[in-house]
């Protein structure tokens, strides 16, 4: 499972379609809020929070809220683990390393979603270096106290959430990794991927999803060292490429994704279904604390 260090991940959230023209069922269904709505009132009400802990500190604070996401019905499918949408998906994007060098404008093939949290910027740019100092200061309580209030968790400042976030999520993989259905499953799995010459470190269910498409997840890494003035060791690297560069390292990606969903056909739907992340992520509230 990811670990998150300092960027929000991409949560998707189910949304129930609403239809009907009206009566009692459809005029009930309608008044129930759906997750994505829930969510955005949470973001709402803790930004409204933060901003009048930050006023009654003497500082002015715009609310970062940003507008409604409603997760499409493909979505929903790919992250039940979906053997249909899946290979749809991975016939275009494989596992979404060089897709988004080939299809630039397309959102679907982009690895990470990138949340605008600059909503306050024009007021820090505005600050002296004392005041910025004060400012930061006191976001940092209104942060805390809100993250208490809604969470429940008690933080000390990002890195501290970030650390207890990462304990859980370590907490998660023992768990997920314990779990016998699972874990036969990753068995069968792995021994068809080294059946098809894939290499496979681990057999546990936790490492047995990234076995797949290792090799071109590092070999998008060695690219982008290769293009760094000064690459760091254990930093991972994004190159540079155009769509007729990357185009020929996406064909390569799509056969391992294809490979890596039909020996793990029985596995990616009872990961999904037994999947425990998304559920710690929302314990921390990741689609409502902005940083």
């Amino acid at each position: 499972m990811p670990r998150v260090l300092f960027a929000v991940p991409a949560i998707g959230l189910a949304l129930a379609a609403l239809t009907g023209c009206g009566g009692p069922a459809a005029t009930q269904a309608a008044a129930t809020p759906s997750p994505a709505d829930a969510t955005q009132n949470r973001i709402r009400q803790m930004e409204s929070d933060r901003a009048d802990c930050m006023k009654r500190k003497g500082f002015k604070y715009n609310m970062n809220v940003p507008p409604p996401k409603r997760a499409s019905d493909e979505k929903r499918k790919l992250d039940a683990g979906d053997y249909e949408t899946m290979k749809r998906f991975r016939q275009k994007y494989g596992f979404k390393y060089f897709a988004e060098f080939v299809y630039p404008d397309d959102p679907a093939a982009a690895q990470y979603e990138i949340r605008d949290n600059t909503a306050n910027q024009p007021i820090k740019n505005s600050l002296s270096e004392t005041q910025l100092a004060a400012w930061d200061e006191a976001d940092v309580d209104c942060r805390n106290a809100a993250i208490k209030k809604f969470t429940g968790k008690t933080v000390t400042d990002e890195q501290d959430y970030y650390d207890q976030l990462n304990r859980r999520l370590e907490q998660v993989d023992r768990e997920t990794d314990g779990d016998p259905k699972l874990v036969e499953l990753a068995r069968k799995y792995g021994e068809c991927l080294r059946a098809k010459g894939y290499k496979v470190a681990s057999l546990r269910p936790t490492k047995i999803v990234e076995a797949g498409g290792a090799e071109l997840k590092a070999e998008l890494n060695r690219l982008g060292r290769q293009q760094a003035e000064d690459p760091v060791d254990g930093a991972e690297y994004q190159p540079k490429l155009t769509a007729a560069q990357a185009r020929p390292y996406l064909d390569r990606e799509i056969k391992a994704a294809l490979d890596d969903l039909e020996c793990g056909r029985d596995f990616y739907p009872a990961y999904s279904a037994g999947n425990k992340m998304m559920k710690a992520y929302e314990e921390f509230g990741l689609q409502v604390i902005q940083w």
